[in-house]
């Protein structure tokens, strides 16, 4: 089954096709990609991805990409780039390039978000009713302000962790205790005391529930800490990057460049125009 419906500035396709795609894709739009059910796998040109249960990614117009594998369905929205950095502007009042990071986020909002838009639409294909196009504009501006507010990008100057505060109050918990000392060298036997449960236990329960392990979780906020410094400070890249927990320079550098496709310097050259 596959169902594609188009407002003016972005197009929404819903479909269970599993089949894998031989050609690269390079397109001009962001391309929000939500997993339903089960996991899919994709390949861009600097990383292999897994985007599982209730998962999303977002690609940047011209990310080069192709999908690998479907494991049940997937829900994707091509949303134009002016549309949506009009939006990211409006909110952030951050008018300089966007870009999202390269890499599978969970938020509940967005979860709810497509749940409720996969149903309409579902309802919308039985009936035949021709009202689909203006509540598609209207949901398109709602995912825009919801990825705007919770997706990790260049615009983002804080992790929002707020949204988990109800559906998951344990990790919420190591989510601020990470927040409040990110410049500590944790251990997962660390992150796992503060709930006293095994750092196995908690592995499994942050990756399910989060989307990403604590570790990775806590290097991206240390990254958007550091994006935030390389914009409104001239102190020099390596002082940012110790300063915000990272080990090395190096690997501050690689994880930006994994993420976004160039590195902090460019960052910083790019958002002092």
């Amino acid at each position: 089954m596959a169902i594609i419906m188009e407002a003016s500035d972005c197009l929404l396709l819903s479909t269970d096709q599993k089949k894998s795609e031989s050609l690269w894709r390079d397109d001009p739009c962001f391309k929000f990609m939500f997993s339903l059910k089960g996991s899919m796998h994709y390949q861009s040109n600097r990383n292999d991805l897994t985007i599982a249960d209730q998962e999303f990614i977002v690609f940047n117009p011209h990310d080069g990409h192709r999908q690998l594998a479907v494991d049940d369905h997937k829900f994707l929205v091509e949303l134009d780039a002016a549309f949506l950095k009009e939006a990211v502007t409006a909110i952030t009042g951050n008018d300089r390039e966007l870009y999202f990071a390269q890499t599978p986020q969970k938020n509940p909002l967005i979860e709810q978000w497509v749940h409720f838009v996969q149903q309409y639409v579902l309802m919308e294909k039985e009936s035949g009713n021709g009202s689909s196009k203006i509540f598609l504009e209207h949901s398109f501006s709602q995912l825009s302000l919801l990825l705007a507010k919770t997706a990790i990008g260049t615009h983002t100057p804080a992790m929002v962790t707020d949204p988990f505060r109800t559906v998951q109050p344990a990790l919420f918990q190591v989510m601020v205790a990470l927040k409040d000392d990110y410049q500590h060298a944790w251990t997962l036997d660390e992150m796992a005391a503060i709930l006293d449960i095994s750092k196995f236990q908690l592995a499994h329960l942050f990756k399910e529930k989060i989307g990403v392990s604590p570790y990775s979780w806590l290097q991206l906020y240390r990254l958007v800490r550091a994006q935030k410094l390389l914009m409104q400070t001239n102190r020099t890249i390596t002082d940012i990057a110790y300063d915000c927990g990272f080990s090395s320079i190096g690997s501050f550098n690689q994880l930006f460049k994994r993420l976004y496709g160039f590195s902090p310097r460019i960052f910083r050259q790019e958002s002092s125009k």
